[in-house]
C-alpha cells in the first residue's frame, strides 16, 4: 500500500516540480500512480550519486586498475571512472528522452527505423547502467 507524502516547494523552484509533472504525464500518459514510482527514481539516483561522492571523500584506500603504456605506469579509481561513465550513461538517456519528447511536441510519430535504434540504444544503456551500478557496489 502506498503512503502520501507532504513537501513544500519554494516558490522559485516550483518550476522545476511542474516540469517534472509534465514529463511523467507525457512520458506515460497519466500521472497517477507512475508519479510516486519516478519521483522514487530520481531520488534513488541522486543519493546514489550523492552519497556515494561523499564516502569517497572519507575513504583513503580506493581499488584502482593500472595500464601500462609506453613503459609508463596510469594508474586511474575504479570509482571515480565509473561514477563519470554512469553520469555520461545518465545523460545520454535524458537526450534520448528528450529526442523523443521532441517528435511528441510536434505531434509527429517516431519513425520506424528511429523507433528500433532508439529501443536498441536504450537497452544497451539500460545494461551498461546496471553494470556500472554492480561494480560500484561491488567496490564499496
Amino acid at each position: 500500500m502506498s503512503k502520501p507524502i507532504g513537501v513544500r516547494i519554494d516558490e522559485r523552484q516550483e518550476d522545476v516540480w511542474k516540469t517534472f509533472k509534465d514529463f511523467v504525464e507525457t512520458k506515460y500518459g497519466k500521472k497517477h500512480t507512475v508519479l510516486g514510482n519516478e519521483l522514487i527514481k530520481a531520488l534513488q539516483i541522486y543519493l546514489e550519486l550523492n552519497t556515494k561522492s561523499e564516502r569517497k571523500k572519507l575513504d583513503r584506500i580506493e581499488t584502482q586498475f593500472i595500464t601500462q603504456r609506453a613503459g609508463d605506469l596510469e594508474i586511474k579509481s575504479i570509482k571515480e571512472n565509473s561514477y563519470d561513465l554512469l553520469n555520461t550513461i545518465m545523460s545520454v538517456k535524458g537526450y534520448i528522452d528528450n529526442l523523443e519528447y521532441s517528435y511528441f511536441d510536434k505531434e509527429l510519430p517516431i519513425p520506424v527505423e528511429e523507433r528500433e535504434k532508439i529501443s536498441k540504444i536504450k537497452q544497451r544503456l539500460a545494461h551498461a547502467q546496471k553494470l556500472l551500478q554492480d561494480r560500484i557496489e561491488s567496490i564499496g
